[in-house]
């Protein structure tokens, strides 16, 4: 299988290199990512008349460019600088991508447009910011104990697979959604020097169950499928197109 491996940590991520380095024996793979940390960089792409720069970076058993763009950025260049993948495994991230996260998430973005071209996708993602090598590990075993039934699972064209950490020991899997609820609270501050401080705070007062976050805080793996469509189906249905005037 050929496997491309990226992340929004950027090229040198220990958690990006922990579950490459358990694949690279059995499996044609590449790590292009990006050359800096590019965290919440969401969805974003660069456009003309910006362009990318790569650099091939020596020191590993398989093939790791350092791309000068998004997380999106690289997926969009793995045809040229190595392969159409049929994989595209984004992480192991350095924080949790749980709830309102997704929206922002490079991880996260990466992973779908990997599977709105067409290729199976997973986002990995460790609740831990000071994660050790050997819990990266740990993780990144998980995706490899687990491989053929991530691999056989029927998703639907264009679905990805979420799948997020907890810190410690986890307690054991859970197939959840996402939440939709607000957990991170976003909060700015002036500085003396025309300067806005993000400042934002977790508040999990409200979390309720039966999602992402709430059980992946509960110490269990959380595996939540996710597609790029975001119509409001339910909405589509009460929208009259007759009554709008042209």
């Amino acid at each position: 299988m050929i496997i491309l491996f990226t992340n929004d940590d950027g090229y040198d991520s220990n958690g990006l290199h922990a579950v490459a380095d358990l694949f690279k024996s059995e499996h044609d793979i590449a790590v292009i990512a990006p050359d800096a940390q590019r965290s919440a960089a969401s969805h974003s792409v660069t456009l003309m008349p910006n362009c990318l720069k790569y650099r091939k970076i020596d020191g590993y058993h398989y093939s790791v460019f350092a791309v000068s763009g998004s997380p999106v950025d690289c997926v969009k260049a793995a045809t040229l600088l190595f392969k159409k993948p049929d994989l595209v495994i984004s992480g192991i991230n350095n924080g949790e991508n749980l709830g309102s996260d997704i929206w922002y998430s490079g991880t996260v973005s990466a992973a779908s447009d990997a599977a709105h071209l067409g290729c199976r996708a997973l986002a990995l993602s460790l609740d831990n910011k000071h994660a050790t090598a050997d819990e990266f590990r740990s993780c990144a075993l998980f995706i490899k104990n687990n491989f053929n039934l991530l691999m056989s699972i029927p998703l639907p064209p264009k679905s990805l697979l979420n799948i997020n950490f907890p810190k410690g020991k986890p307690l054991g899997v859970k197939v959840t959604r996402m939440n939709t609820q607000i957990t991170f609270i976003d909060e700015y501050e002036f500085s003396d020097d025309n300067t806005i401080n993000p400042i934002g705070r977790r508040d999990y007062s409200a979390l309720h169950d039966d999602n992402d976050e709430y059980w992946c805080k509960r110490g269990y793996i959380t595996v939540t499928p996710l597609l790029p469509d975001r119509t409001d189906y339910s909405a589509l249905k009460l929208i009259d197109e007759d009554g709008f005037k042209v």
